[in-house]
């Protein structure tokens, strides 16, 4: 496994956006047998300082077992209220999808405290 240290950053003049984000880890199968493959996982938040807005990245490790595609990649988008405005899912090495959350809603009991969004 590769696990990169430091930040990346990425600005861009005429708008004055400045994104932050740590890579994942990288891990490399097969390294002895058998045909070589990387596989990307973790976690990374990218933000956005001009506007505070975040985006919430989760890479899911390949697993035999698995009914998931491979290099899966899920992810929201917030302000910096940390209201959802975007949902994001796709692959690191072929495409992303984005759908805008129409609307949203937390429950009002304890049990009932994770969110409910339509897109």
């Amino acid at each position: 496994s590769i696990m990169p240290l430091g930040a990346i950053h990425l600005e861009f003049h005429s708008s004055g956006n400045h994104y932050l984000w740590r890579k994942v880890t990288s891990t490399v199968h097969n390294i002895i047998v058998g045909k070589l493959w990387i596989d990307q996982s973790g976690e990374i938040e990218i933000a956005n300082s001009k506007t505070k807005d975040k985006c919430q990245l989760k890479f899911i490790p390949y697993s035999y077992f698995s009914r998931d595609i491979p290099r899966k990649v899920t992810g929201v988008v917030a302000d910096n209220n940390g209201k959802a405005h975007y949902i994001l899912s796709g692959t690191w090495d072929e495409k992303m999808e984005c759908a805008k959350i129409v609307q949203s809603s937390r429950g009002t009991s304890c049990s009932e405290e994770k969110q409910k969004t339509v897109y």
